[in-house]
């Protein structure tokens, strides 16, 4: 039985202009976490990310808290989509569903669910770069080259975005409960599947016991 483990990437530099990098709490939130791992003495054969500086720089972190060195493989079919290539449509071709109440997180959420749901439908064709289907196609095609590697116990660094879609075929989620399962994707957190040559098995979902402690619970973040 081979372990997969998808970890969302430390919390990124949001509303900054250079959001493709990690905040000095993301940082702490990869390290936290490799920490936690390394006393759970938990080990990996193969690491995997997507080829964002988030994801590597999460992966870093990780392996700095296990104190483990091992060869990062990127592959590009696990990064996220650009959520500014569907936010901007979303304002500028159907503004009576975009909000601005100044409160950006809040805002955020709102109007990245409705985007997602028009890029979802075909409303808003691309981000850009991906339809939807094309999106999907490319997470699935990473995901296979993982899962023929062979190893039994893969570390996997992306975003919320492809691990939704990965969880999507392995839960057989429709595109609404896939859109709602992205944006509840937490920073850092992991979700284990199991697979025995055949088929995958969630076995856990959302996991941050690594910020589950009183001193850690203020790095629990969402964006």
């Amino acid at each position: 039985m081979a372990e997969i483990t998808l970890v969302r990437h430390g919390q990124a530099s949001f509303g900054t202009d250079n959001y493709d990098r990690l905040s000095n709490i993301g940082h702490r939130q990869a390290r936290w976490l490799g920490k936690h791992w390394r006393q759970l003495d938990k080990h990996f054969d193969r690491v995997i990310t997507g080829t964002m500086v988030r994801h590597h720089e999460t992966a870093q972190g990780v392996l700095a808290g296990l104190e483990k060195a091992l060869p990062i493989d990127a592959h590009p079919g696990l990064n996220e989509y650009d959520f500014q290539g569907l936010l901007t449509p979303l304002k500028e071709q159907h503004p009576a569903h975009w909000v601005e109440t100044g409160h950006a997180k809040r805002d955020y959420y709102h109007n990245m669910k409705q985007a997602l749901s028009y890029w979802m439908d075909g409303t808003i064709a691309t981000d850009g770069k991906d339809s939807w289907a094309t999106f999907c196609e490319r997470i699935q095609a990473a995901f296979a080259f993982a899962l023929d590697s062979g190893a039994k116990r893969t570390l996997m660094v992306s975003s919320g975005g492809p691990i939704s879609v990965i969880l999507q075929s392995v839960l057989q989620l429709d595109n609404a409960r896939t859109r709602d399962l992205t944006l509840q994707i937490k920073n850092s957190s992991t979700h284990k599947l199991l697979y025995n040559g055949t088929a995958l098995t969630l076995d856990s979902f959302n996991d941050v016991s690594h910020l589950q402690s009183a001193d850690k619970q203020h790095a629990i973040t969402f964006s």
